[in-house]
């Protein structure tokens, strides 16, 4: 029963991706590509393995000056298994971002949709974060970080 409903869940992730690709969401012409992940692994300060409890989409309720300002906001509740660079002493992490790139957010989706596959649901991800003063500080998710692990899973993955 398991299967059959990951197989239901994996087909329509796939087509949605398919969609996505052929309109265009993609970095612009105007932004520098990404590092190799291998790069960005040497540069890493704090990379873990991890799991995907939770993946939402919706508004942020922040007030922009800036009309262009992205209105949704995207929160990933990230559930630690280990810590494989640096050090990280929470068991859990939450990351944000906005629903563009760059940033791996179609692969967060496909993790969040696979959760609780045991064997099949943890990734490594670099936590990378940014502090805005006063002792407070978030993980982004829209940045060129190092993730691994999370493509290919449904779509014709091992």
């Amino acid at each position: 029963m398991l299967k059959a409903s990951l197989n239901a869940h994996a087909r329509l992730f796939c087509a949605a991706v398919l969609v996505l690709s052929f309109t265009g969401l993609r970095q612009t012409a105007a932004m520098a590509p990404c590092p190799s992940q291998k790069e960005l692994l040497a540069k890493a300060k704090v990379v873990v393995e991890a799991r995907v409890r939770s993946l939402s989409i919706s508004p942020s309720g922040l007030t922009a000056a800036d009309d262009n300002f992205p209105k949704q906001l995207v929160r990933a509740d990230l559930e630690i298994k280990k810590v494989i660079k640096g050090k990280f002493a929470e068991k859990e992490a939450i990351v944000y971002g906005v629903p563009f790139p760059p940033g791996p957010i179609t692969e967060l989706a496909s993790m969040a949709l696979i959760y609780g596959y045991e064997g099949h649901d943890t990734f490594e991800w670099e936590l990378k974060q940014v502090d805005m003063g006063s002792g407070l500080a978030w993980f982004r998710i829209n940045d060129c970080i190092y993730y691994k692990g999370l493509s290919g899973i449904l779509c014709g993955g091992p």
